[in-house]
């Protein structure tokens, strides 16, 4: 059972796993606008375990195909779908730029080929401040959960190019399988979905203080670490959020050989800073941050906070538990120690067998007993 265990931990660490959408923003007091990071990830099977015009194609592949947009044809198509969306979500927030960065790679194996897909977009927020004053403000935080399931065109070497469409990364990189595999839809499901990060309402995700005040870029983004940062959280597996349950589409074709493609998605991440002391809210149908640069005279800790400082509290009084245990063990040691041996003395003690033979085999038992001033009359 231990060789099984051993080669399914060393299968699945040779394993792409990445999570589906994964957001990273930063939103400082007196900034008017954020450029936060989108990242949409997704991890592509072609599986071929019985060989094939497949396996001949893929096996021993290794190709990249990346590119990056900045204000190119196609940038402002990519800005008019974002505010689409969120006006749909509803978000106050409003898209001005955005950037792209794409990159795919795919590996061919023995028994099956990945493609794994990277897409990286920075769309330049505005209008995401409902209100805002010297030591407050209310944040709009709606704009976390953007998707777009139209095509985004690109211009780029290879022609116009979609990036929300896994299958045109297929188109150039392996063009003839591309071809055997085009009535399998799921190929063709859109990258550009962080709708799950909207899903999980914000006071169920994990927010700390940061009195260390840092942040990576920090010059970039002109905060000078005058005031503390909240960090608000959410992928984590914990007893109160659920499982970390993958999500799994598959698709199995049968050409020249049966062939299996399927896709696997871990849960959504996201990584939002805010400066000053924050929480969550709402305003009206807006799920919203409460900001404020000074610490609350009246604090209530959080759900983190609260399992951080109870495991704290229990590791010290483990200790205190661990020290009086200890010093009453010595003690008692020392004690028994100047005084000597105490109890009855084997000396005095007489033994005698109990147990009695059975053909050829014998158990050996046998007792003892003190012995008196007057003459026993057990047998010895």
């Amino acid at each position: 059972m231990k060789y099984h265990i051993f080669v399914l931990i060393l299968i699945t660490g040779m394993i792409p796993y990445a999570s589906a959408a994964q957001l990273d923003a930063t939103i400082l007091h007196n900034g008017d606008i954020t450029e936060p990071s989108f990242e949409f990830l997704r991890v592509i099977y072609i599986e071929y375990p019985n060989g094939g015009q497949l396996a001949e194609i893929l096996q021993g592949q290794s190709q990249t195909l990346s590119f990056d947009s900045d204000g190119t044809y196609g940038t402002k198509e990519l800005v008019a779908l974002i505010n689409q969306n969120l006006e749909s979500i509803p978000s106050n927030a409003i898209t001005t730029d955005a950037k792209i960065k794409y990159q795919t790679t795919l590996q061919g194996n023995q028994n099956y080929a990945v493609i794994e897909y990277k897409l990286q977009i920075f769309p330049t927020l505005t209008n995401h401040i409902f209100r805002q004053d010297d030591q407050t403000s209310i944040v709009d935080a709606s704009w976390r959960g953007i998707s777009v399931s139209e095509p985004i065109i690109i211009l780029t070497t290879h022609g116009p190019f979609d990036v929300n469409n896994p299958k045109y990364a297929l188109d150039v990189m392996a063009p003839n399988v591309s071809e055997k595999l085009q009535e399998i839809s799921i190929l063709e499901m859109p990258l550009v979905d962080a709708s799950g990060i909207n899903d999980l309402p914000l006071n169920r995700w994990h927010s700390l203080f940061d009195n260390t005040a840092i942040l990576p870029g920090a010059v970039a983004i002109n905060y000078t670490g005058e005031n503390v940062i909240t960090h608000y959280s959410m992928g984590e597996c914990t007893i109160f959020i659920g499982t970390c349950d993958d999500r799994e589409w598959v698709h199995d074709i049968v050409l020249d050989k049966q062939y299996t493609v399927r896709i696997i998605e871990s849960r959504d991440d996201a990584t939002i800073a805010l400066e000053g002391y924050a929480d969550s809210g709402k305003v009206d149908k807006f799920e919203v941050f409460q900001t404020r640069l000074k610490e609350p005279q009246e604090y209530v800790l959080s759900e983190d906070e609260f399992l951080v400082t109870a495991m704290y509290g229990m590791a010290v009084i483990g200790v205190i538990g661990a020290v009086v245990m200890f010093s009453i063990s010595n003690r008692k040691l020392k004690r028994d120690k100047n005084e000597g041996q105490t109890g009855v003395d084997p000396a005095h003690l007489v033994s005698y067998e109990t147990s009695t033979s059975s053909g050829g085999y014998k158990t050996n038992r046998g007792e003892s007993y003190l012995i008196s001033d007057k003459k026993s009359k057990m047998p010895l």
